[in-house]
């Protein structure tokens, strides 16, 4: 709606102690959207214009749905959501977040009371700031949510508990949007009863207890880039945890887990660390990678693996924990059951107990754990040698009379013979574990066709 900024201005409220607005919808700050109210807070008190919003000293009570903007700081009070009849009024309420900052000192900064579907936008471009104070009597965390709530939008949302969780929702909570971060002294961080549906946007989240949190249901990660550092879980399905997308660093004491099922794996790129132990059980349609390290490893160190068969500049994964560990589940799109894999850790190449050869990291199904992980001695330069074509004896990317040459006098002893590191793998061409004339002749024939 069009309407002129003289009107808008205009339109100033009273403060009173109670005041009850019912108007016509208001003047948009965000573009395209009418909104039904614009909820200003001034430090100490609250001003709204426009239908649906009662105010009471700090406390705002939306009681039907719309699309209402909030912006301002509000030092000791409430945004409340409180539809009389859901059943009657079944549409969502949404609610614009337009750089607010609100402390909820007694109770919940945003308390949906009881509403169909709530939806929190972040407005792009603008950085929104929600606060706990020391003693809650009605609600347990800074946002709070008795029934379905969604986050999205463009832009960013802190939130600061250092008494309560971060995000409650009794029902089923979606983060579909937004730059979240997420800090609690001593709860959970993010928490949706019946299910935690995470589709996009950013999630970075530093918890005492457990990250991401299903207390009830399940808990589906299809998208977005999250960073997650827990005290206990870092992400934590009752009856299920599927991974299908996205990009996710999870830390904690334990990592990824599940109460009554599988944690399931079936897409996106996860580095999953943990003090305590490996999953319980896990089911993987995208190959997983276990790491079992000899000893606890610090933390902020960069764990990369490196593709050791297709392309040696190739990254499969590279993250860096932030809490120290001594398991780590790694999976990727580019990670296969069959595959061979040099990692490192702080620049170091790692081994493991059974190596064929020191770096060496042979994915042997689609879940494959490598025990007695430990850091060698050799450095990462730039990449992993990479593997060239057998008989390609110089490493110049083809097989030709040169090859033989070399290799002849490789077989012959002759101490002047160099052959590159790249090019070793490359020698026993017959694939019988020993290099002799037979592999001279095995190249003689590639060359000529015969092979």
């Amino acid at each position: 709606m069009n309407i002129n900024k003289k009107v808008c201005a205009a339109a100033v409220s009273a403060a009173m102690l109670v005041t009850v607005f019912s108007a016509m919808p208001v003047c948009a700050a965000v573009d395209g959207v009418e909104m039904t109210a614009v909820i200003t807070l001034n430090g100490d008190s609250i001003t709204a214009e426009g239908s649906n919003v009662t105010v009471e000293g700090t406390v705002a009570t939306i009681t039907a749905s719309g699309s209402y903007e909030i912006s301002g700081t509000l030092n000791a009070g409430q945004i409340r959501v409180a539809v009389p009849d859901e059943t009657v009024d079944a549409e969502t309420v949404k609610l614009y977040l337009n750089g607010a900052t609100i402390t909820g000192a007694t109770d919940a900064a945003i308390y949906v009371v009881n509403a169909e579907n709530t939806s929190l936008n972040l407005v792009a471009g603008t950085e929104n700031y929600l606060y706990d104070g020391t003693t809650y009597t009605e609600t347990t965390a800074v946002i709070y949510a008795k029934d379905d709530m969604t986050v999205k939008g463009e832009g960013s949302l802190t939130v600061t508990a250092l008494t309560q969780q971060g995000i409650h929702c009794n029902n089923d909570l979606k983060i579909n949007g937004g730059d979240i971060r997420i800090d609690t002294e001593l709860e959970d961080a993010l928490r949706g009863k019946t299910s935690v549906e995470i589709n996009g946007g950013s999630l970075n989240i530093n918890a005492e207890g457990d990250g991401i949190k299903s207390t009830q249901g399940d808990v589906f990660i299809t998208g977005g880039v999250h960073e997650v550092k827990a005290g206990n879980d870092a992400v934590q399905g009752e009856t299920s945890l599927t991974i299908s997308g996205g990009e996710l660093l999870a830390n904690g004491d334990r990592s990824l887990t599940c109460a009554t099922a599988a944690v399931t794996i079936t897409g996106g790129t996860v580095l999953a660390t943990a003090t305590d132990n490996q999953p319980a059980a896990v089911t993987a349609a995208q190959p997983v990678m276990l790491l079992n390290f000899a000893a606890e490893q610090v933390k902020d160190q960069e764990l990369t693996v490196y593709s050791a068969v297709v392309d040696a500049e190739e990254i499969v994964l590279s993250m860096k924990p932030d809490k120290k560990f001594s398991y780590a589940l790694i999976s990727a799109p580019l990670l296969t059951g069959d595959g061979s894999y040099n990692v490192a850790l702080a620049g170091m190449y790692l081994t493991h107990a059974a190596a064929v050869s020191e770096i060496d990291f042979a994915m042997t199904n689609a879940m494959t754990a490598f025990d007695a992980v430990t850091p060698t001695d050799l450095a990462v330069s730039v990449s992993p040698v990479p593997e060239v074509q057998l008989g390609d004896v110089n490493a110049d990317g083809l097989v030709k009379i040169d090859d033989a040459i070399l290799l002849s006098r490789v077989v012959a002893e002759d101490t002047a013979a160099v052959v590159p590191e790249a090019g070793q793998a490359a020698m026993n061409v017959n694939q019988d574990d020993f290099v002799d004339a037979e592999d001279v002749t095995a190249i003689l024939r590639m060359i000529a066709g015969l092979a």
